[in-house]
C-alpha cells in the first residue's frame, strides 16, 4: 500500500509501506525555479571563457572576464543546486532507523539516527512577518539526551498536521500539538479521533463555564447545541481620522499643483486627469472606506452556530454575507489565545532559552512595566483547527470572554 501526499513547494511524503515512510524535498517547482539561474551563470561562464564573442572584447579591462567567471560560478552553483539537488528522510521502524541522503545528480552525503532515541512527534506555529508566511515545523523530540530533528517546515497546517499523524502512527509515539498557546498531546489511539470523539469518550467537555458579568456577545442555548453572535466594534470618531487627513492634504496642496498648472501652461485635459486622480485617490477611496467601516460597525457580526453534528461560522461584513460549516468529525482541536496566555508563552519559551543556554539558569523576575504593558496586548480569540487548516473568531475580547466562548463550545460539540 503507497499513500502519497505531496505540497506545491516540491517536498512530498510518501509511505512506502507499514513500517517505512520518507519525505522528499527537492525537484518539482524548485527546479523550474532554478533554470534560469542555471542558464544566466552558464551563460556567463562561457563568456568569460571567451566562447560568447561580445562587440566590446577590444576595450574590456584585464579583470572583466575573470568577474564574469565568478559571477557565472555563483549563478551556476545557486541554479545547479535548485535544480539538481534532492534530499530524503526514510524513517524504517522494523529497523528502528532514520536515513538523511542528499543527492547532486549522485549520492553525496548520507546520516543514520536512531528512532528509539526519539519520544514524540512535535507540531509547532512558527510566526511570519511581512516578508515571510507562517509555518509550521514538524519536528523529532529527543529530550535532553537526544537534540531534536526537524523533518519538514510546511506552511499549511492541514498537510502538516495529516503527516505528523502519519509519523506517530508509524514511530508509535504521542503527538505534541503546540501550534497555538496550550499544548495537546494525543495518545496512539487518539490519533484519527476527532475532538468530538475525544470529548465523550473521556467526558472532558463537561467542565463548567463561567459567565462574564460584563458579556459582550449574545449566548442561546438551542436544541442540540448553541448559537454565539459577537458583534463588532462599535461605532467611534477615530474612524473619520484617515479620511480627514486625505481631504486636509488634498485641500492644502491643491491649489499648489493648480498654481504650477497655470506658471507652466499645463494643458486642460492634463490638469484635469492629474486633478481626477487626486480627488479619487485622496477623497472617493477613503470615503468608501469610511462608509464600509460605519456599516460594517453597525450591521456587522460573527456567528457561531456549534453542535455535535458541526460548527458553522457566518460572517457579516459591510457588504456581504459569508458562512463555512465544519462537521464535527473534521475539527480535531479547539483552542483560544489571550493576552495572557500569549504573555506566560512568552515567559515559558524565554525562560527555557535561559535555561539551555550557558549564561544562566535562574530565570528573571519580569519587571513591573512589562506585566503593565500586557493589559495593551489583545486577545486572538477562540482557535478551531480541522483536517484542512485553522480560523479564529472573537480576536479582541476580554480574556474571561473568550474563556467562556471556548468552554461553551466545546460543551455543545460534545453533546453536554
Amino acid at each position: 500500500m503507497r499513500v502519497s501526499l505531496r505540497k506545491t513547494s516540491g517536498m512530498s511524503f510518501e509511505r512506502i509501506s507499514g513500517d517505512c515512510l520518507e519525505i522528499r524535498e527537492g525537484g518539482g517547482c524548485l527546479t523550474f525555479f532554478g533554470l534560469p539561474f542555471l542558464a544566466a551563470g552558464i551563460f556567463l561562464m562561457l563568456t568569460g571563457l571567451g566562447l560568447v564573442p561580445l562587440e566590446n572584447a577590444q576595450s574590456m579591462n584585464w579583470w572583466s572576464r575573470p568577474l564574469l567567471m565568478a559571477m557565472g560560478l555563483i549563478f551556476a552553483a545557486v541554479g545547479g543546486s535548485l535544480v539538481f539537488a534532492r534530499t530524503r528522510i526514510t524513517l524504517d521502524a522494523a529497523k528502528g532507523t532514520m536515513t538523511r541522503r542528499w543527492w547532486l545528480l549522485l549520492p553525496i552525503k548520507n546520516e543514520e539516527f536512531r528512532l528509539k532515541s526519539y519520544r514524540s512527534v512535535e507540531l509547532g506555529f512558527s510566526s511570519g512577518d511581512s516578508d515571510s508566511p507562517d509555518t509550521y515545523p514538524l519536528v523529532l523530540k529527543g529530550g535532553d539526551a537526544c537534540p531534536d530533528f526537524q523533518l519538514k517546515n510546511s506552511t499549511s497546517y492541514g498537510e502538516s498536521r495529516q503527516l505528523a499523524v502519519h509519523l506517530a502512527e508509524l514511530l508509535r509515539v504521542p503527538l505534541e500539538e503546540a501550534t497555538s498557546d496550550h499544548r495537546t498531546i494525543l495518545k496512539s489511539e487518539e490519533l484519527q479521533q476527532s475532538l468530538t470523539e475525544r470529548l465523550q469518550k473521556h467526558k472532558s467537555g463537561s467542565e463548567d463555564a463561567t459567565r462574564p458579568v460584563h458579556l459582550l456577545s449574545r449566548v442561546e442555548m438551542v436544541p442540540g447545541g448553541v448559537l454565539i453572535r459577537i458583534p463588532r466594534e462599535g461605532f467611534k470618531w477615530t474612524l473619520f481620522l484617515p479620511i480627514a487627513i486625505s481631504v486636509g492634504g488634498l485641500l492644502y496642496f491643491g491649489p499648489g499643483f493648480l498654481e504650477f498648472f497655470d506658471r507652466t501652461f499645463t494643458p486642460v485635459s492634463v490638469q484635469i486627469f492629474f486633478l481626477g486622480f487626486a480627488v479619487i485617490l485622496f477623497g472617493l477611496i477613503p470615503f468608501f472606506g469610511l462608509i464600509s467601516k460605519i456599516l460594517n460597525a453597525a450591521r456587522g457580526y460573527t456567528e457561531i452556530m456549534a453542535t455535535t453534528q458541526e460548527l458553522r461560522l457566518t460572517e457579516q461584513g459591510a457588504w456581504k454575507k459569508s458562512t463555512a460549516t465544519f462537521p464535527a468529525g473534521e475539527i480535531v482541536d479547539l483552542d483560544y489565545s489571550t493576552a495572557s496566555s500569549r504573555a506566560e508563552n512568552a515567559m515559558i519559551f524565554g525562560n527555557e532559552r535561559i535555561r539551555r543556554s550557558q549564561f544562566g539558569t535562574q530565570p528573571p523576575v519580569p519587571p513591573r512595566w512589562l506585566k503593565a504593558l500586557n493589559r495593551l496586548n489583545k486577545s486572538q480569540g477562540v482557535i478551531v483547527k480541522h483536517r484542512e487548516g485553522l480560523l479564529t473568531f472573537g480576536a479582541g475580547l476580554p480574556d474571561e470572554e473568550i474563556r467562556y466562548l471556548q468552554t461553551t463550545i466545546k460543551r455543545a460539540l460534545s453533546g453536554k
